[in-house]
């Protein structure tokens, strides 16, 4: 599957970003979506994405809309090198094209097109008398005076989705920001690349090797803090080191004797006096970043001089310290990375040691195929508010060690493409297991969803834990002479879903939860769709495109194999993910515009686990109409035609919120 579009750095970018965009905006049904074959095939085009306008996805009382549609009804048309995904089962069909439920960026050709009205005349190219002769009357009505026009800036986008929504505009100037800031680091990525990699590189090298970061994010690069010069160094940052009371913060387990002797190397290598170990005051390790807001909300440290250098990995707030041995260190960042501070929770802080102490080494899993690296200590600042405690935090958490003659390397570099030295247009999974064929890439595929429902699966089934499986959280383990792969590490215990009865019930245990903790659910069935959406929609999903057994169908049938060998059919897992057509999918873009963090949002999205290929969905003939706005009204928003966020929502889902 090539993922390789030749564009120039900066156009690059902004498709990377545009695409994420108009991906969430489709899948999560924000806007309405049709796919419409192309009687040609222009630059690689096999049909057109024509997404409608916010207000034309919102106010039509009929689902299959019966009046033409006009330039003003269209947000935006995308040519797609393969059909996206169908809602329904045969695919919705109606008079303006199949009915899309999901569309991925990867199914893109990498140019994004707004219809315009012109006076007199409109220049005619090629492309657009493709779109002309496709979305021909009488069910659409370009009319005469229109111009396909290319649109190369995600801001235009959003701009354009938002204006018709009385959207705050601190909300959306800030959403705004973002997707700057995810453009301008993704061109400093294509400008300057990391180098390709191998069987033999290192892991922190694999760490440090991403280029374009989470698949469907729109902003998924974006790097916003506010104390850090444009140019500083995120992957080689300082430790600093605060004295605070012990009766200022909550520790769990060896905090005290791990921070004391880092800040006693620390002072060692930097050639500055070690610091007095004062009776009823400890040592906190920060990022140095964070040295502002530590002064400005905490009034009661002493920032002591030792400072000592780290390399981050992939997630930027967790470093690794050459003194430190296989303990890694993971800190609060006053950072927006995609579209969320990077700060630690207390809730984080407290759970972590005590679930790896009391519940990691009891869980029902596969340890020569599993391996989770546990979080000894931890310490967070206590009597503030919540909201301002996170922003002092600090864990010590065990990295895996790989024994001789095996390497690992996080799964989110793997799915990356673009490096330097690398071939063009070769993903690195590719590129460093030799998967050059067919065969080889669908034998790869097939071990590596073997050990993956052997090393997720099994937690889930028996202990009602699921890991927060996608790709930045997990790391895959291989022979690093032939290739074989071995098994898989999982990492960051702040994401799970847990349903404590069943997990207490299967283990004997009686683990506790501070009130008000994410990872907590009132259901088993309520983990289901977390695990969902980080091990088959972000995770396996970029996994099966790039490997180029998605449209064919293969890879999908190949999981669905997996799954059927370690899945009981009494299991409600089995019913949530084997015998449904529709899941619920974890929503990128509705979370941000709700300025929700710590809860999830989900939405209806087909479920990939039923995919059967593309030409089973073309051979789907049967007309049948959509019915996934039901209860519409025509009237207007309120605000002079404008519509709220808290009116768009509920007519869009009103089966679902």
């Amino acid at each position: 599957m090539s993922t390789g579009y030749n564009l120039p750095p900066r156009e690059h970018a902004a498709f990377a970003v545009s695409s994420r965009l108009i991906s969430c905006l489709v899948t999560e049904s924000l806007l309405r979506a049709f796919y419409v074959d192309t009687p040609g095939d222009v630059k690689g085009t096999a049909g057109l994405l024509v997404v409608l306008s916010t207000t034309t996805s919102i106010i039509s009382e009929e689902p299959d809309i019966s009046r033409a549609l006009r330039p003003d009804d269209i947000f935006a048309i995308v040519p797609l090198h393969h059909a996206p995904v169908f809602k329904g089962t045969p695919a919705t069909r109606t008079r303006h094209g199949r009915v899309v439920g999901l569309v991925d960026p990867l199914d893109m050709v990498p140019e994004i097109y707004v219809v315009v009205e012109v006076a007199g005349e409109s220049v005619r190219d090629t492309f657009s008398d493709l779109v002309h002769a496709s979305l021909a009357p009488p069910p659409w009505d370009l009319g005469k005076d229109t111009k396909i026009k290319k649109c190369t800036d995600p801001l235009a986008l959003w701009a354009k989705f938002v204006g018709d929504m009385l959207l705050s505009e601190s909300l959306s100037t800030a959403i705004a920001d973002e997707l700057q800031s995810s453009m301008d680091w993704q061109r400093l990525s294509y400008e300057n690349p990391p180098k390709g990699l191998s069987l033999t590189s290192a892991p922190l090298e694999w760490e440090q090797s991403i280029v374009a970061g989470h698949p469907t994010h729109p902003m998924h690069r974006a790097r916003m803090c506010t104390t850090a010069p444009a140019e500083y160094d995120w992957y080689h940052p300082q430790i600093r080191f605060a004295r605070v009371p012990e009766e200022d913060l909550d520790t769990q387990g060896a905090f005290k004797s791990l921070s004391r002797a880092l800040v006693t190397k620390a002072a060692g290598l930097s050639g500055t006096a070690v610091p007095a170990d004062i009776p009823g005051t400890l040592v906190m390790p920060f990022h140095e970043m964070q040295l502002p807001t530590i002064r400005e909300k905490f009034k009661n440290v002493e920032i002591l001089e030792p400072s000592i250098a780290a390399t981050a990995q992939s997630s930027i707030r967790t470093v690794l310290i050459p003194a430190m041995g296989n303990l890694a260190l993971k800190v609060s960042v006053n950072m927006k990375i995609s579209s969320a501070l990077r700060t630690i929770s207390h809730w984080t802080a407290d759970f972590g040691p005590r679930f790896s102490r009391d519940i990691v080494p009891n869980l029902h899993i596969d340890h020569k195929v599993l391996f989770i690296e546990t979080e000894p200590s931890s310490a967070v600042y206590r009597g503030v508010e919540n909201a301002v405690r996170k922003h002092f935090t600090a864990i010590f958490r065990e990295e895996f060690q790989p024994k001789e003659g095996e390497s690992i390397a996080v799964v989110a570099a793997l799915l990356e493409s673009g490096h330097r030295g690398a071939p063009v247009g070769v993903s690195a999974v590719e590129h460093v297991f030799g998967l050059d064929t067919e065969t080889k890439r669908t034998k790869f595929l097939d071990d590596y969803l073997r050990l993956v429902c052997d090393a997720f699966i099994p937690p889930t089934l028996y202990d009602g834990v699921v890991f927060e499986a996608h790709a930045q959280n997990c790391l895959l383990r291989f022979n690093k002479k032939t290739g074989e792969l071995l098994g898989f590490v999982v990492r960051d215990l702040g994401g799970l879903r847990i349903h404590p009865a069943t997990m207490n019930a299967s283990l004997g245990t009686n683990f506790q939860f501070l009130p008000g903790h994410c990872v907590v659910t009132e259901t088993v069935e309520e983990t289901y769709p977390k695990f969902y959406h980080t091990l088959i929609h972000n995770h396996l999903q970029r996994l099966i495109r790039l490997l180029g057994l998605h449209y064919n169908g293969v890879g999908w049938e190949l999981l669905r194999k997996h799954l059927r060998r370690v899945i009981p059919r009494d299991h409600g897992l089995w019913k949530a993910w084997m015998e449904t057509d529709v899941v619920a999918g974890k929503c990128l873009l509705r979370m941000r515009l709700q300025s929700v963090h710590d809860k999830m949002v989900f939405s209806p999205i087909p479920n990939m686990l039923q995919y059967r290929g593309e030409a089973a969905s073309n051979d789907k003939e049967t007309l049948v109409i959509d019915a996934v706005l039901p209860g519409m009204e025509t009237k207007t928003g309120g605000g002079g035609g404008k519509w709220t966020i808290a009116m768009v929502l509920p007519r869009l889902l009103s089966r679902w919120i």
